[in-house]
């Protein structure tokens, strides 16, 4: 019986723990947002891999480098053909606002139209239960990415 016991808890702490990997932190003294995501090679969710399918392109690495974001993913198809994922966001922190306790960028007009070119047609992504996402919405010439703001660490 403890052997069954056992086997069940160290499978269920082992799914528990098995998720992407997510950090954000305000670098060069404040002045810039990084956030990096890396998937669990094991168990969904593959939030990176999201990320990677999100942005144009067949490649296995995906790059956006503009002025208002820096956008870096690397990413394989696992034996399941899941997209496992590894990648970096970099923002100059100063084009965040806040509202409430999010801090958004938001760009319209031609920044937007610049950035939504990298993306595929009205993308939405939400990660970490909801408390990160990016929407590119291409047709409406805008473009959001919000974190809630106690997931950065200053």
């Amino acid at each position: 019986m403890k052997k069954i016991l056992l086997l069940v808890m160290l499978l269920t702490s082992w799914s528990i723990s098995a998720q992407t990997t997510f950090s954000a932190t305000l670098i060069k003294n404040g002045t810039y947002l990084l956030i990096h995501l890396s998937d669990d090679h094991l168990i969904p969710p593959f939030e990176a891999g999201e990320l990677w399918k999100i942005l144009k392109g067949n490649e296995q690495l995906k790059m956006i480098n503009e002025k208002e974001l820096k956008i870096n993913c690397n990413a394989f198809t696992n034996q399941t053909e899941d997209i496992i994922g590894e990648c970096t966001i970099l923002m100059p922190y100063n084009l965040f606002q806040k509202i409430d306790n999010e801090m958004v960028f938001k760009a319209t007009g031609n920044t937007a139209t610049r950035l939504n070119r990298y993306f595929i047609d009205s993308a939405y992504l939400s990660i970490q239960r909801n408390q990160v996402y990016l929407s590119s919405y291409n047709t409406r010439r805008l473009f959001f990415l919000g974190i809630t703001e106690n997931l950065i660490q200053k």
